[in-house]
């Protein structure tokens, strides 16, 4: 599978990567859509975990414990487990008393699921930073790859749905605890990008979501991709940027690692961020100047744009810089 970041050429199984996202509303050109990354810093490397293959088959399951907008007679916060398995195979929620919200009863009812469960999961991810420390004490044991990760979108929606439809039916319902969607990363100074971690030169571009599917059952060996939206237009354009790189597949791999959650263009201080992990977030380029009107850069102002009408959707892509131009890596994600 290649995918071409230039519309003028035409990529392989008929799809392309369409630099003009913003509509038509600006014609760039291809000079002015190749952007150089910052030059490498060096600070001493970062360790990373680094695939090096890809099983489709194995299970993860993504876990939460904490307390919901909902409080007993004793005016005591509800606490629950809530545990799904990616591909929504798998669910389990139930309330833990409040005494016992420790590292020690929650290996204790994980254990018990995991003992019971006729396929058992090969990772187990969790998004809360909050939890950290309970969580991880209470999986070192087991015999489980255990990932801090924002790409927990099943566990999201599973929460969403109780936050609508659960928790509000319930007495001792109190809609001012629940959480709020204001990021933990605001206004963070994001670190620089480990040199594992750079590409050469990188572009803004788009795919339909129609497309984006057909991606995820092309069989590219470093990829993950989060659930679409049922109600998004199959046309609708879909932002991401396409990193290019002579060392595409080792760049891929290292990204596969990092748990890759969102696309960051942070247009007051002209800054390109990945955020990875549970609260990383990474300089990964400056904006050209060459680009700006009114001291605002239009790539980036319509990658921002075009990520509120596809629902948050977007993805990072990793190309072979030259050659063949085979497309090695690619992640959908969900702001």
């Amino acid at each position: 599978m290649s995918i071409f970041c230039f519309s003028t050429v035409p990529s392989y199984n008929g799809l392309k990567i369409r630099k003009n996202y913003c509509q038509n509303k600006i014609n760039f050109t291809t000079k002015n859509l190749i952007n150089t990354i910052l030059t490498p810093s060096n600070k001493k490397k970062k360790n990373f975990f680094m695939k090096t293959e890809k099983n489709d088959d194995s299970i993860v399951w993504e876990v939460d414990f904490f307390s919901r907008p909902v409080v007993d007679d004793n005016g005591k916060k509800l606490w629950e487990l809530i545990v799904v398995d990616q591909k929504n195979n798998f669910e389990h929620v139930e309330t833990v008393p409040n005494n016992l919200v420790n590292s020690k009863e929650l290996k204790k009812r994980l254990s018990y699921l995991l003992d019971k469960s006729e396929k058992k999961p090969k990772t187990i991810k969790f998004f809360r930073s909050q939890m950290y420390n309970m969580i991880n004490i209470a999986l070192s044991e087991l015999d489980l790859t255990v990932k801090p990760s924002r790409r927990t979108f099943s566990l999201y929606q599973k929460i969403k749905e109780r936050e609508n439809s659960v928790y509000p039916n319930m007495s001792g319902y109190r809609p001012f605890m629940r959480e709020t969607d204001a990021s933990e990363n605001y206004g963070k100074v994001p670190q620089k990008m480990p040199d594992a971690l750079r590409g050469e030169k990188y572009i803004f571009a788009s795919l339909q979501a129609s497309e984006l599917e057909s991606l995820s059952k092309s069989g590219v060996n470093f990829s993950d991709f989060c659930p679409i939206p049922e109600d998004l237009d199959k046309k609708a354009p879909i932002p991401g940027i396409v990193i290019l790189s002579e060392r595409a597949k080792s760049l891929s791999s290292w990204l596969d690692g990092i748990e890759l959650c969102d696309v960051v263009c942070d247009l007051e201080n002209k800054n390109l961020i990945l955020e990875c992990g549970l609260d990383i977030q990474y300089l990964f380029a400056r904006f050209s100047e060459k680009n700006e009107v009114g001291n605002i850069n239009i790539e980036a102002k319509f990658f921002e744009k075009n990520k509120k009408k596809s629902k948050g959707i977007h993805f990072v892509a990793v190309q072979q810089l030259t050659g063949q131009k085979e497309i090695s890596g690619i992640w959908t994600l969900k702001s």
